[in-house]
């Protein structure tokens, strides 16, 4: 079983500076543009080392913990590539042709990763979960104050976009862990895949209040579709819990 199961890194207490909502220390949530910037306190937690693979994915299907949903979208960033569909000629999730094992899994929805911490949990009795944003931007940065946790330019062959000087830019996703951890041994915090958290955001009432209905979800740190200048350790946006797109996966926090 050991395989299968994601490396999870400690990461430490500490202040981070971003971002947030008002009430995140209550556990409220609001709509972005009501976030403000503020020094947050972060506890202790562990996030695994990379994104969950295809071949941890794919152990959960064949364990029945991992099931093709009845509903949800496949949406695609390139022309002419139809998304796997119920009985046709590929895996769930799609692959794109790039490859399973050891690359990040696509094509899954916040829901879908939700089934995968579930079962995970279930399976070593321990609680998995997804992190959430203020979490996860915390440990992107490893102590950094700049837009990456290697400094203030993105350099080269650092991550993998569209234009960050990988031999997968702006074609492909890489397998995980392809390039240098940052300083608390996380690999990919940037491009690569964006990655789900646990942060929603909720439907607005007509007075522009927000209700604590989650309507959609916050994914982190751009992907090799992205252009160079939009990814970084601060980039996020959201999308609806049922949509799933070939430059979106997860990783685990505990």
């Amino acid at each position: 079983m050991a395989d299968i199961l994601p490396k999870m890194i400690d990461i430490p207490a500490g202040e981070w500076r971003t971002d947030a909502c008002p009430g995140w220390k209550e556990g409220r949530v609001c709509a972005p543009e009501k976030y403000a910037r503020q020094t947050l306190q972060i506890a202790s937690f562990q996030l695994a080392a990379t994104a969950v693979t295809f071949a941890q994915w794919d152990a959960c299907v064949e364990e029945g913990g991992c099931q093709e949903p009845d509903t949800g979208w496949a949406y695609q960033t390139r022309p002419n590539q139809p998304p796997c569909q119920a009985g046709g000629p590929c895996n769930y999730p799609y692959d794109e042709g790039w490859g399973r094992g050891d690359r990040p899994v696509i094509h899954v929805s916040w829901k879908d990763a939700q089934r995968y911490v579930d079962w995970l949990s279930q399976k070593t009795g321990q609680r998995y979960r997804l992190p959430t944003s203020e979490e996860w931007e915390y440990a992107a940065a490893a102590g950094s104050r700049a837009r990456f946790a290697w400094g203030a330019k993105l350099g080269k062959n650092r991550a993998n976009c569209d234009g960050c000087g990988s031999r997968w830019d702006g074609k492909k996703t890489a397998p995980v862990a392809s390039f240098a951890p940052n300083r608390f041994g996380l690999y990919d915090m940037v491009g690569n895949v964006s990655e789900w958290v646990s942060t929603c955001v909720p439907i607005r009432s007509r007075r522009g209040e927000d209700n604590q209905t989650c309507m959609a979800y916050l994914y982190r740190g751009g992907a090799w579709s992205y252009d160079a200048k939009a990814v970084g350790v601060d980039t996020y946006n959201w999308i609806d819990a049922d949509f799933r797109v070939n430059y979106i996966g997860f990783r685990v926090a505990r």
